[in-house]
């Protein structure tokens, strides 16, 4: 009896390491700035709701620091947008305008690291060039071919705020100016663009601090700052529809986690993107409350009763 139960003992502890590794939580991240954090919470409360545990890295960084920590293996998944991924990450320069076709090229760009992109969001946050609504109108500004146009006709004068990353990619500021005819330094002169952090960059324009700046389609400030999105009439900016990144070593641990964040994106649409990132840009609300509300709201997660 003594000799079974050291036996026993024996096997427990050898068991124990590795269901450790099978129970390993999936560490789920995002970029810093608001919309992404609202969805890496939507992803780490849906997770936990339906059993799967969770190691939160929300706010993890910038877009490198997040691909660089997925494909090491220090992260497990966040959610990427496919405009990013196929101009900034995989240095490509086709510009494609289909979102189904774009989300298909990374999908298949991305299986051979052994990355999977899951059902994507419908919402398209593309990069938007907003100016103060009143501003705009004096100016007779509303496209960005006017933009740029006065822009020209008033070397030196036009000011701008941005972000580091949009000033930086290749996707961004400096590429936008090339599209539409300008020139970088001549044009619009170096001191004239001033760097800050994304929320920033919009109360710049809406205290004039600078004549136009970068922004997000789904900034829910751009309506409460009373500014106005300038059309992309040239259609520079591509297609952004986000979709999480995973790990394909994670789906064999967990195959369930698939299907679990694949049902997020059926019921993000533009509109209510926005208003997620309103409650937390301007009302003040917590991220994860925001996201455990709309889970909550959209029945993914049901509310339990006390």
């Amino acid at each position: 009896m003594k000799k079974l139960v050291l036996l026993l003992t024996a096997l427990a502890f050898i068991a124990a390491p590795m269901s450790a590794i099978a129970k390993a939580p999936v560490k789920v991240a995002s970029k810093a700035f608001t919309e992404q954090v609202i969805l890496g919470k939507i992803m780490v409360a849906l997770l936990k709701d339906r059993g799967i545990p969770v190691e939160d890295r929300t706010s993890l960084g910038g877009t490198n620091v997040n691909r660089e920590a997925l494909e090491q293996g220090q992260i497990d998944v966040y959610m990427e947008y496919t405009g990013t991924a196929w101009l900034s990450l995989m240095k490509k320069t086709e510009i494609i305008r289909d979102a189904k076709q774009l989300y298909a090229k990374v999908k298949a760009e991305d299986e051979k690291k052994g990355l999977v992109w899951l059902a994507p969001a419908k919402f398209n946050n593309t990069y938007a060039i907003i100016m103060k609504a009143s501003t705009a109108d004096q100016m007779g500004i509303t496209s960005l071919s006017q933009w740029a146009d006065w822009t020209k006709n008033n070397p030196g004068k036009m000011s701008v705020s941005t972000n580091a990353e949009f000033y930086s990619r290749a996707d961004g500021f400096k590429g936008m100016m090339g599209h539409y005819g300008l020139t970088f330094g001549q044009d619009i002169p170096d001191a004239n663009v001033k760097k800050m952090k994304t929320p920033l960059a919009k109360k710049a324009v809406r205290d004039g601090q600078a004549l136009c700046g970068m922004a997000f389609a789904t900034d829910g400030e751009i309506k409460d700052y009373a500014l106005t999105v300038l059309e992309d009439d040239k259609n520079y900016f591509p297609i952004y529809n986000p979709a999480p990144v995973i790990r394909a070593e994670v789906l064999e641990m967990y195959p369930e986690v698939k299907f679990i964040l694949s049902e997020i994106g059926a019921s993000l649409d533009t509109a209510t993107m926005t208003r997620l990132n309103y409650r937390v840009n301007v009302k003040g609300e917590k991220p994860e409350a925001v996201a455990k509300s709309w889970l909550v709201g959209v029945g993914l997660i049901i509310k339990k009763r006390k």
